[in-house]
C-alpha cells in the first residue's frame, strides 16, 4: 500500500500543484524521485501517478508537480521557459526533500532537458536519469517564452541548433546510472534531435536503452495504461534488468562505446515545508 498526499508549493508568487508518494511501510529508499512531465500546454502530472505509485511500492518517496501553467499549478503557459521550469522543479526539490537526499530524475519530452539541466545543478546528489523521449534545446532559448511564435520554429526546425543544447555535455559526462527510453513511433522528437542525444549517451558506460513496442511519444500515458512496461521501466534503472520479451518490451540493450494504494490528503497542506 502507498500513500497519496496532494498539495502546493509557492514558487514566484504562483503555486504549483504536486503530488507525493510514499510507501506505507516497510523500508524507504535514501533516493527521492522526481518526475517531470513534458512542455506540451496540455501536459500534466497526471498520468504519472499509476508509475508514482509503482515506484512508491518499492520503497521510494516520489513527487511529481504540474509546471506552471500546466495542470492545477497557476500561471500561464505561454510564458513558461525553460529556464523557468528547472527553477521550479529546483525549488520543489529544495523545498520538499531533504537537504542530501540522493535524486533519482525522471523527465519526459521537453522534461529530458530539465533533467538535464538539473542534474547540472544538483551535482553528485543526482545518481540515476531517466528520459523518456527526450527533446533538447538550444542555449539561445532559454529564456524564449513557449508562447512566442519562434520558439515551435527555432527549437524543432532548425537542426543547426539543436547541438548548442547545454543538455548534451551534461549527458555525455554524467557519472549516474541512464535509462533511455523511446517509444516505437516518434512523433514529435525530430530524428536528427534523438541522434545527437544518444551520440551523446555513447560517451557514458552506464546507459541504457529501452524501447517499447507499440508506444508513441506520449510515453506518461502510454505508462499509465500499460502495467508490464511501467514494471519494464522501472527494472531498467534499479539494480536488476528487465529481461527481453517481458510484457510489450521491444527492445534492451546498452548504448555501445504494484501492489494497491489508497490515495489520502487531496486537500492543499497550508504548512510544512512543501506547503509554501
Amino acid at each position: 500500500m502507498v500513500t497519496i498526499v496532494r498539495s502546493t508549493h509557492a514558487w514566484d508568487a504562483e503555486r504549483l500543484s504536486f503530488f507525493e508518494v510514499m510507501p506505507d511501510q516497510g523500508e524507504v529508499e535514501q533516493e527521492c524521485i522526481v518526475l517531470m512531465h513534458g512542455g506540451g500546454s496540455g501536459d500534466n502530472k497526471e498520468p504519472s501517478l499509476p508509475l508514482a505509485e509503482d515506484l512508491a511500492a518499492r520503497g521510494y518517496r516520489v513527487l511529481a508537480l504540474d509546471f506552471t501553467g500546466s495542470g492545477e499549478s497557476s500561471g500561464e503557459w505561454s510564458k513558461l521557459t525553460l529556464d523557468r521550469r528547472r527553477d521550479q522543479a529546483a525549488s520543489l526539490i529544495q523545498g520538499c526533500l531533504p537537504a542530501q537526499a540522493p535524486l533519482i530524475l525522471i523527465g519526459f519530452s521537453m522534461s529530458g532537458q530539465t533533467a538535464a539541466d538539473l542534474a547540472s545543478r544538483f551535482g553528485e546528489r543526482v545518481t540515476r536519469l531517466v528520459l523518456c523521449a527526450p527533446g533538447v534545446y538550444s542555449r539561445t532559448l532559454r529564456d524564449t517564452a513557449f508562447g512566442d511564435k519562434s520558439f515551435p520554429i527555432l527549437a524543432f526546425h532548425l537542426p543547426e541548433l539543436w547541438a548548442d543544447s547545454p543538455a548534451l555535455d551534461v549527458l555525455a559526462t554524467f557519472g549516474g546510472r541512464t535509462l533511455l527510453v523511446l517509444p516505437e513511433y516518434e512523433e514529435e522528437v525530430p530524428p536528427g534531435m534523438a541522434g545527437l542525444i544518444e551520440k551523446s549517451l555513447r560517451a557514458n558506460p552506464r546507459v541504457t536503452t529501452l524501447r517499447l513496442e507499440g508506444a508513441g511519444h506520449l510515453l506518461d500515458q502510454w505508462l499509465a495504461s500499460h502495467p508490464m512496461d511501467r514494471q519494464a521501466v522501472i527494472s531498467g534503472f534499479c539494480d536488476r534488468l528487465p529481461q527481453p520479451g517481458s510484457g510489450r518490451l521491444l527492445k534492451l540493450r546498452p548504448l555501445p562505446s504494484a501492489p494497491g494504494s489508497t490515495e489520502r490528503g487531496h486537500a492543499v497542506r497550508p504548512d510544512g515545508p512543501c506547503g509554501g
